[in-house]
């Protein structure tokens, strides 16, 4: 019986000794640990979905499926939300549910997964679903749960490559109305001396309060932020990030009046919107902001009209056009293509934003390298550090992406490897 095997793996999980176990045991226990997990968490909404559908919870007083479930197992509100939430697709993705079911996918991805096959237009048919479906369980195992996000969010260019940009801006278009009516911002002041606020607001806006306070806060400005609060350096570097965030937002706030932003890098609260020329002019289909985040091309047009939109030449093949010089330094034009064309390092699985990087020569300007474009990278200064050391190195790619290549140690075939971002959906994918 079901409880009965249950109830052995508990008291079999209770009575493991981690310390009697060797190294390679403890990596192995780990992960198996996680895939039980997941699988029991496929179980238990599973679980929710029935007692939903028998009633359970208005039997046993509560409100809500949620409500029942956190109650019934003392697991979080919100942790039970999700599990109940996921029974509650009704969309076909049996496919997902089995890989989540069988440890082969996180919780947090057969979210997103089924999720993202359930915002599919009516109009898609059932083979077009399944192939899309299996498209983005494949890419669960390549990347992490940030970047399956966003392909996800796009996964319709896997069925109609053609449609998918119309399709998609009108679907950005109806989150931005949502957005709108959702912002709110609340200041409050607490009698301590110290105000409280919280707000909410749409997420292209959000990028752009981000990019400033990130440039604020850079680890190449370590010693001017230390200085201003009066602090050494290596006390400032121990601070939680949140209270640099927070001190970080108050020097914004000060710097307001005249715009008078620190740069990081050559960027500071830059936030450029790459758009395609055709629908800038008619308002269709979607742009995307260094930060990776999608917003519908009428929108665009609104941040055109008020002098907020950065114009990049592009040439045919959507690529920024060199802006080459002849000295060392990338200057803050270069800085913001750079920018644009890699939405931060390049280094795989690396999230530093644009502000937090530095322009790299890859082929290096002491030995002929030059100062434009087709030469360049951004890469954090951690990841920087690391290609100068030898062992790692990067070239550009024949498509315009960087390519970062492992030592032999790393991976003896010493494939390319790209970012997440620069990840190609493949249409109609098996």
């Amino acid at each position: 019986m079901i409880l009965d095997q249950l109830s052995c793996l508990t008291e079999d999980v209770a009575a493991l000794e981690p310390w009697a176990l060797t190294g390679a045991e403890v990596r192995e226990v780990a992960r198996t640990v996680q895939q039980t997990r997941t699988a029991l968490d496929a179980l238990m909404s599973r679980l929710a979905g029935a007692a939903d559908a028998m009633g359970l919870p208005k039997d046993d007083g509560a409100v809500s499926v949620t409500a029942w479930l956190a109650s019934t197992t003392g697991m979080p509100k919100g942790e039970a939300a999700k599990l109940a939430s996921l029974a509650r697709i009704t969309a076909s993705t049996e496919t997902t549910r089995a890989a989540w079911a069988s440890g082969a996918i996180s919780t947090d991805q057969a979210k997103v997964i089924m999720q993202a096959i359930e915002r599919l237009p009516d109009w898609v048919g059932e083979q077009e679903r399944t192939d899309a479906e299996a498209h983005l369980i494949e890419l669960a195992g390549r990347y992490h749960l940030d970047d399956l996000r966003r392909l996800a969010n796009r996964v319709l260019e896997v069925i109609d490559p053609d449609g998918a940009d119309d399709v998609l801006g009108e679907q950005v278009r109806r989150e931005e109305q949502k957005a709108w009516e959702a912002t709110r911002l609340t200041i409050k002041r607490r009698g301590d001396g110290t105000t409280h606020g919280a707000f909410t607001i749409p997420d292209a806006d959000a990028d752009t309060l981000r990019a400033a306070i990130e440039g604020i806060i850079a680890p190449r400005r370590s010693m001017i932020n230390a200085a201003r609060h009066g602090m050494d350096v290596s006390d400032f570097d121990a601070l939680p990030r949140e209270q640099k965030m927070g001190h970080a937002f108050t020097e914004l706030i000060a710097h307001l009046p005249t715009g008078a932003l620190p740069q990081s890098g050559g960027l500071a609260a830059t936030v450029a919107v790459t758009v395609d020329v055709d629908d800038l002019r008619t308002g269709r289909g979607t742009a995307t902001n260094t930060s990776g985040t999608t917003t519908s091309a009428s929108k665009a047009q609104r941040l055109a009209c008020n002098a907020r939109l950065v114009a990049l030449y592009l040439d045919s093949e959507s690529k920024i056009l060199d802006l080459g010089a002849t000295r060392r330094i990338y200057d803050r034009h270069q800085r913001l293509a750079l920018a644009v064309r890699d939405k931060g390092c390049v280094f795989p699985a690396c999230d530093r934003p644009p502000a937090w990087c530095e322009a790299h020569h890859l082929n290096f300007w002491a030995e002929g390298g030059p100062t434009d474009l087709d030469n360049a990278a951004l890469l954090c200064h951690f990841h920087h550090f690391l290609l100068h050391e030898g062992e790692w190195t990067a070239r550009m790619a024949d498509d315009g992406v960087v390519e970062v290549i492992p030592p032999k140690r790393v991976d003896p075939e010493q494939n390319p490897r790209r970012h997440a971002r620069f990840a190609r959906q493949r249409p109609r994918a098996a």
